[in-house]
């Protein structure tokens, strides 16, 4: 019920202080006051619009027609002179490549040594003497070090992670590091 009553003052606070201005009284030249209220009347417009003006000879315009292109102006800038092509310069030379194979210090060459193929499995035995095992398909194989293997290879080197491998007719300081399988 306050909230109602609350909600009425408010209104009736809103229309007085929006209607203000209507309710001022003026002050006349004699004295007295007066409230002065404004009458505004809306003009009565014709249900019809009017005509429009008539064209005169030569004053309209025809969308579809196209006069004359206008003249082209011309171009301010000067032509431009031709660069002539830079002048042919022989590259780089190029190293020679150097054959495949291993080079001998007699001069002779070697062809590269095969691919070893067979994966690492990690070694066994004492650190003194370790012996690196392999995996060949299905089998396994246990080669000490300075053993043949598959007839080509010569295991030089055990480590943990690592094997070196040798080839046979080739020279001692020819080998390759076989990484630990995955």
């Amino acid at each position: 019920m306050a909230l109602a009553v609350l909600l009425v003052v408010a209104l009736a606070f809103t229309v007085v202080w929006r209607l203000r201005p209507g309710l001022v009284q003026k002050v006349l030249p004699g004295g007295e006051k007066r409230v002065v209220l404004s009458r505004f009347e809306v003009p009565h417009l014709p249900a019809a619009p009017a005509p429009p003006p008539p064209l005169t000879e030569g004053a309209g315009r025809n969308l579809f027609t196209f006069g004359a292109p206008p003249t082209p102006t011309p171009d301010p800038r000067p032509t431009p002179t031709p660069v002539p092509p830079p002048p042919v310069t022989p590259g780089p030379p190029r190293p020679t490549p150097t054959p495949p194979g291993v080079l001998l210090p007699d001069g002779r060459r070697l062809p590269p040594p095969p691919p070893f193929s067979l994966p690492y499995l990690g070694w066994l035995g004492p650190r003194e003497r370790p012996v690196a095992v392999f995996r060949e398909g299905n089998d396994v194989l246990v080669v000490p070090v300075g053993s043949v293997v598959k007839e080509k290879f010569v295991v030089r080197e055990v480590g943990p992670t690592a094997v070196t491998i040798g080839y046979l007719g080739y020279p001692e300081n020819i080998t390759t590091q076989v990484p630990l399988a995955r």
